[in-house]
């Protein structure tokens, strides 16, 4: 390092040096014999000097970019946890508009996990024995203009396992749940609505002689205390009605997608 700086430093006080004498007439004299010499050092000062001015530039840029992604990232994370916010308070307000079933009270919960495996999926939400949840029970949601020709409600799953705090909850898609439903215009006995692949719901054991129409509602009976009746399951997608078979089945698909809501109502039976 020492002898890099003894270099530069000789170099610079030559070329002070031969700036003096070009002011003299020794100056012109010698300047034809050195310039040879100092314009080689001349021009390799000239580029060190702007490739410094270059790097600083760029430092500049470098700095200046860095701080611009951050206020980016700053202003999206801003404007995710504004639009979750706006969601958030949307489904709060929809929820407050959902009608009451007479002879139930309703408990809000939020969904605070979720598993999926080969029966189905189930969802985890926040609370549980201590709020007065048991097995059964119903979860509901809703949404404008979908199952306003029943109960307006949506059932989305039961109660299937409770702890002091959280309960589990299955879809009614799961392959593990198993719903008294009817057709909402049927006038025929009770059907048994169970959840296939994740995907559907197959009313099962529908009198072979009834009649079954595509887009029909399905809706919850009245066979089961826990489950008020009139809750929508869905709608008649397909029929299977074989021939020399005591029943029919149909498949019904949920209204809506259920995994898309983070809200729901537990419907709680009130003692009369």
């Amino acid at each position: 390092m020492g002898r890099n700086v003894r270099r530069v430093l000789i170099m610079l006080l030559g070329l002070v040096v031969f700036f003096l004498l070009s002011f003299t007439p020794l100056g012109h004299s010698v300047q034809g014999i050195i310039q040879p010499v100092f314009k080689p050092i001349a021009q390799t000062t000239r580029a060190i000097g702007s490739w410094l001015d270059q790097f600083w530039r760029i430092s500049s840029l470098t700095r200046a970019n860095e701080s611009l992604q951050h206020q980016v990232a700053e202003l999206s994370a801003r404007q995710s946890t504004a639009e979750a916010l706006y969601q958030e308070n949307d489904e709060l307000r929809q929820m407050l508009l959902l009608p009451t079933m007479t002879g139930y009270d309703r408990l809000a919960v939020e969904i605070i996990g979720q598993q999926i495996d080969e029966t189905g999926t189930s969802y985890l939400v926040n609370r549980g024995s201590n709020d007065g949840l048991t097995t059964g029970l119903a979860a509901v949601a809703g949404t404008p203009g979908v199952g306003q020709d029943t109960s307006g409600l949506i059932l989305v799953g039961t109660i299937n396992n409770v702890g002091s705090t959280v309960s589990n909850l299955h879809l009614i898609t799961s392959g593990s749940s198993k719903v008294l439903a009817k057709l909402a215009q049927g006038l025929a006995g009770q059907s048994l609505a169970v959840g296939e692949y994740n995907l559907a719901v197959r009313l099962k054991f529908l009198e072979i002689d009834e009649q079954v129409t595509i887009g029909e509602a399905v809706v919850t009976s009245n066979l089961n205390r826990l489950i008020p009746a009139g809750l929508l399951l869905g709608t008649v997608t397909a029929v299977d009605k074989q021939e020399g078979a005591l029943f029919q089945s149909a498949v019904v698909a949920p209204p809506v997608p259920l995994e898309q809501f983070r809200f729901l109502y537990i419907l709680r039976p009130v003692s009369p």
